[in-house]
């Protein structure tokens, strides 16, 4: 039988009713631990092809070896139970996994694998993803001209300080073709950069991100 890992990030029960309050995953899906600050932690699920995330706050910065080593500790350990609770903070109760360090659940967030569309109209540029939002790898973009008349797009990396970076700059997409990114075209740092896309003109062209 699969263990499930609990967490909960709201104090009182009458908040706690919404899919980013609380969530309850098997442990065979968890997919990936990693520092996201200097005390927190991010635990990565996928499940159905809804990929989650849940930070977690520690009491001591830098102790992120100690906090991934007592959940996979908990998981694997036949004294478990069959709901490990991981971070709840419900004032009621609050309850951290023993000797993990771990001092209160952040936040909870699900990504569908369809992280974002739109059809953009205007040579107004559209920011696709905000720093600080985006919480896996992204696998694919697609940029679709749907016009009887060719587009030419941008699409670029920003950073706080207004610094441009881009992955492509003004390519031609002809009438009725898809322009494809993958994986490894899209690999940048979600801390630290905003993901825009950019029209020479008003050709419509769809925008899906995986």
């Amino acid at each position: 039988m699969d263990r499930f890992l609990y967490f909960r990030t709201e104090a009182t029960d009458a908040n706690d009713d919404g899919a980013s309050n609380s969530a309850c995953y098997p442990a065979s899906s968890l997919v990936g631990m990693q520092p996201t600050g200097d005390s927190a932690l991010t635990i990565h699920f996928s499940v159905d092809d809804v990929v989650s995330s849940v930070v977690l706050n520690l009491t001591t910065a830098n102790t992120h070896a100690v906090a991934m080593q007592a959940i996979t500790s908990a998981i694997s350990s036949s004294y478990s139970p069959s709901m490990i609770v991981v971070a709840n903070d419900d004032s009621g109760g609050t309850q951290y996994l023993e000797n993990s360090g771990i001092s209160s659940c952040g936040t909870i967030k699900h990504t569908s694998s369809v992280l974002y569309y739109n059809k953009i109209t205007t040579a107004t540029a559209v920011e696709i993803i905000d720093i600080d939002t985006k919480t896996q790898p992204l696998i694919s973009m697609t940029l679709a001209n749907v016009h009887s008349a060719d587009a030419t797009v941008q699409v670029y990396l920003l950073n706080a300080a207004g610094t441009l970076y881009y992955i492509i700059k003004d390519v031609v997409i002809p009438t009725g073709m898809t322009l494809k990114l993958e994986k490894d075209e899209l690999d940048y740092d979600g801390d630290i950069f905003n993901l825009y896309v950019k029209l020479g003109g008003s050709t419509p062209v769809d925008v899906i991100v995986r």
